[in-house]
């Protein structure tokens, strides 16, 4: 997950709006991330629980998206923060996550679009907004945005709701994420990428994740 969805994630918190317990999909910190705060610390107080195929930093119960052992209903915040492109099946994740959420939950999702290829395991996918409308398509409430250059968006956002989330709730939340795509979901990293040469990007990117597995093996005990 990148640094700029925590502020992301600090505005949907402060407005009181996402409903426990809050859910965070794909939660293993990849190498390169463990330096970064865990997600849970922005939600400091509430009912919060990491979930991955894989065990992990951040890790407290292992399911797969495909085939999520949750009841019906019991999920009241589902955050899926840079990781459905790295769903195989993306439609069956949102039709379990559809299952498991509260008639009155929140799904909220984020992704890259113009971004390097990044195997944790494997990267299978690129989001427009609309795209991620249609992946979200079943949910009774959907809204999507994307942050960045028109043509080259760095950031697509997704954000759906169950039956129950009011008029009211629904409307601040979409005004959090599009105030966020407008003036909060750009630093200085997504404004060299979108000035730097692909070459050259490429040759950065390599450069940051062979640091970062030097990094992770020397952090083994």
């Amino acid at each position: 997950m990148r640094t700029i969805v925590y502020d992301l994630l600090g505005r949907l918190a402060d407005t009181g709006d996402l409903p426990e317990p809050i859910v965070e999909f794909g939660a293993v910190r990849v190498p390169g991330q463990a330096h970064l705060p865990p997600v849970r610390s922005v939600f400091r107080g509430r009912a919060f629980t990491g979930i991955d195929m894989n065990p992990g930093l951040g890790v407290d119960q292992l399911h797969d998206l495909r085939r999520l052992g949750l009841r019906d209903g019991s999920v009241g915040t589902a955050l899926l923060l840079d990781t459905i492109e790295h769903v195989e099946d993306p439609k069956s994740a949102m039709a379990e996550l559809r299952r498991c959420l509260a008639t009155d939950g929140v799904l909220l999702l984020t992704s890259h679009f113009f971004f390097p290829i990044h195997k944790f395991p494997s990267d299978y996918w690129r989001f427009t907004a609309d795209g991620i409308r249609a992946t979200l398509d079943g949910f009774h409430r959907v809204h999507a945005g994307e942050a960045g250059l028109r043509l080259f968006p760095h950031t697509v956002v997704g954000l759906a709701g169950g039956p129950n989330v009011s008029p009211e709730r629904w409307q601040r939340l979409c005004g959090v994420v599009d105030e966020w795509l407008r003036d909060g979901a750009d630093s200085w990293k997504e404004r060299v990428l979108s000035v730097l040469p692909p070459i050259l990007a490429q040759r950065a990117y390599e450069l940051y994740t062979a640091r970062a597995a030097r990094n992770a093996g020397r952090s083994k005990p």
